[in-house]
């Protein structure tokens, strides 16, 4: 990445966009700087680069790959980005790791802090004209069809749960195998719906090669942009959470996914003239 951050970027954000750009070296300070984002201001470039088993080059490259024209204006950066979108005045150690000896209180707010910064962050990752984009291939498509890997098919199960309420061409297929049998047979009428937050997994890849050929549309929800599934996607549509993708296990990956699937339903819903979800329980009282 070149462009200089600006004052109001989260230097987080723009790592996690740089994140399958980055060398070998460069992902390992990439992943201790995403867990100890509370930490990297009170470290020296040698004791970073330590903690990160990389050469002090290796610091200064990262530095200069996610727009900072050194150590000390990505430090400045870290400080900006962590107080600027804190989002409840729960205090510092809300940004450390879960530990096993915190007690169950500590535990709780941590969460919970884990959990609100994940949808703020994919709050501010929305652009509006896309998510507009996506409702309108929803809505002329034929069919649509919800898929995911790991822990990313729990968020599919949830999409299709969701829009099959409202409309009978929403469907979900959990095997891979079976998605691509199916995705062989759709048409450019047709679009897939598929949730992967690293945007990493092979069958996304394999996914991707079959839709180009079958000209249907592939509407990919991941936090990375440069992954090399998103390569395959017509519309992109980025949730947040501040992890690398061998973290994606978390709650807050599924909330950041589970939140975007909301804004789609409801839009949809709006759009398509779909009343009762908005309806008042109270109204027909």
């Amino acid at each position: 990445m070149n462009a200089k951050p600006k004052r109001n970027d989260d230097i987080f954000s723009i790592i996690i966009r740089s994140y399958n750009n980055l060398t070998k070296s460069e992902t390992k300070v990439a992943d201790y700087v995403l867990r100890h984002k509370q930490q990297v201001h009170l470290q020296s470039i040698s004791e970073l680069a330590a903690a990160c088993e990389v050469s002090e080059a290796t610091i200064s490259r990262f530095c200069h790959t996610v727009g900072c024209t050194g150590f000390n204006e990505f430090k400045l950066a870290t400080v900006h980005s962590s107080t600027g979108s804190e989002p409840l005045d729960m205090g510092p150690d809300l940004y450390s790791t879960v530990l096993p000896t915190d007690s169950l209180h500590q535990k709780c707010r941590k969460l919970c802090y884990i959990s609100t910064d994940a949808l703020l962050q994919t709050l501010n990752e929305l652009e509006l004209d896309k998510i507009n984009e996506a409702v309108k291939l929803l809505s002329e498509a034929n069919s649509v069809f919800c898929f995911g890997q790991g822990n990313s098919s729990i968020v599919a199960e949830d999409a299709w749960g969701r829009f099959c309420m409202v409309s009978p061409k929403f469907h979900c297929i959990s095997n891979a195998r079976l998605q691509a049998d199916t995705a062989a047979l759709l048409t450019e009428k047709d679009v897939v719906l598929y949730f992967s937050f690293s945007g990493s997994v092979r069958e996304l890849t394999e996914m991707g090669n079959i839709l180009k050929k079958s000209k249907a549309k592939l509407i990919l929800v991941t936090r990375f942009p440069n992954s090399p599934g998103a390569a395959y996607a017509d519309l992109l549509l980025i949730c947040g959470a501040n992890e690398s993708p061998s973290q994606q296990g978390s709650i807050a990956a599924k909330i950041s996914q589970l939140f975007i699937v909301d804004v789609l339903f409801h839009e949809y819903c709006a759009q398509n003239r779909i009343a009762s979800v908005y309806q008042d329980p109270l109204s027909s009282k």
